[in-house]
């Protein structure tokens, strides 16, 4: 009980009450996104004519974290979201009732969105040459930091020999430039918006797999069961709002300016977001094993219980 008090603190310093309600009908669905083009479909969702033809409509806030898209459900200011899947599991490990409804995001190989960058006159030459120099990271005990510590240790170094150090993604690009960190995690859209400031250094994800979810659709699982005839909807939504993003880029260009004010012509450059049409466990798995390989989650999980009945 400790555990999961002291884990609930963590994810926002804001009260919510905790009580879940059956969505009503004709009540707009609340959703949690962050603000990048990963989290895409939560705003194409509303723009596009998916949600309004399945009978529903919604609105989206935008925030900083998952975690504070989880604090947002678990207080009820919020009905769904979207979040990486280390941290609805250690959710589930802490006893709060979470599960996967629809599937996000997914990382590519061919297409990586994410990559490791050095600046571009940078004199480092392969990944471990980086052994005692600060790499910079979105947040510390992410997947950021445990796929570099990964490709790392295939290339026949000591993880434990790395050193991190957090800060934003909009500071990242100039943290290189004046060498304050050796190396950072770089993710769209702010890759392709310093242009030749940087260069690709590895794809340390691929040490995750080829392939797995970036973020996915969850929701309490009290509210998946009070709420099943929107939930079918919504997952139908969204699948079509994947198809057609995946295949109509310039279309969706404009979506990505109004809601996240990108530039409209560093758009046109990013590295796209593929969408799930399913949710797979085979690309929810990896970043399980890889989580807990690395302590981050406390227990092993099995994807499956991740995922709610019938999706």
């Amino acid at each position: 009980m400790h555990d999961r008090s002291r884990f609930l603190a963590t994810l926002s310093a804001a009260p919510f009450a905790l009580a879940s309600m059956p969505a009503l009908a004709d009540s707009p669905l609340r959703f949690g996104a962050s603000g990048t083009e990963s989290f895409g479909e939560a705003f194409y969702l509303l723009d596009e004519p998916f949600l309004g033809k399945a009978g529903l409509s919604g609105n989206v806030q935008i925030f900083n974290t998952s975690a504070q898209i989880i604090a947002g459900i678990i207080g009820g200011a919020l009905d769904v979201g979207m979040s990486d899947i280390s941290q609805i599991a250690n959710a589930v490990n802490r006893g709060i009732p979470f599960s996967f409804f629809a599937g996000g995001s997914v990382y590519r190989s061919e297409t990586p969105a994410t990559v490791l960058c050095v600046a571009k006159d940078s004199p480092l030459k392969n990944i471990r040459e980086l052994e005692g120099k600060p790499i910079g990271v979105n947040g510390l005990r992410t997947l950021a930091e445990i796929s570099v510590r990964e490709t790392f240790r295939l290339a026949g170094g000591d993880p434990a020999n790395l050193v991190f150090v957090e800060i934003g993604p909009t500071l990242a690009i100039a943290a290189l430039q004046r060498g304050t960190v050796a190396a950072a995690v770089v993710s769209e859209p702010f890759l392709s918006s310093a242009g030749d400031a940087v260069r690709v250094f590895a794809k340390p994800y691929d040490a995750v797999a080829k392939q797995f979810y970036i973020c996915s659709w969850f929701a309490k699982n009290d509210w998946i069961t009070q709420n099943s005839d929107i939930v079918r909807k919504l997952t139908a939504a969204i699948y079509e709002t994947a198809d057609y993003a995946n295949s109509h880029h310039d279309e969706t260009e404009p979506i990505l300016v109004k809601y996240l004010k990108f530039d409209p012509e560093k758009v046109k450059r990013l590295t796209r977001a593929t969408y799930g049409l399913s949710l797979d466990p085979k690309l929810m798995q990896p970043v399980l094993d890889i989580t807990y390989k690395y302590g981050v989650l406390t227990q092993p999980v099995k994807a499956s219980s991740l995922i709610a009945k019938g999706a």
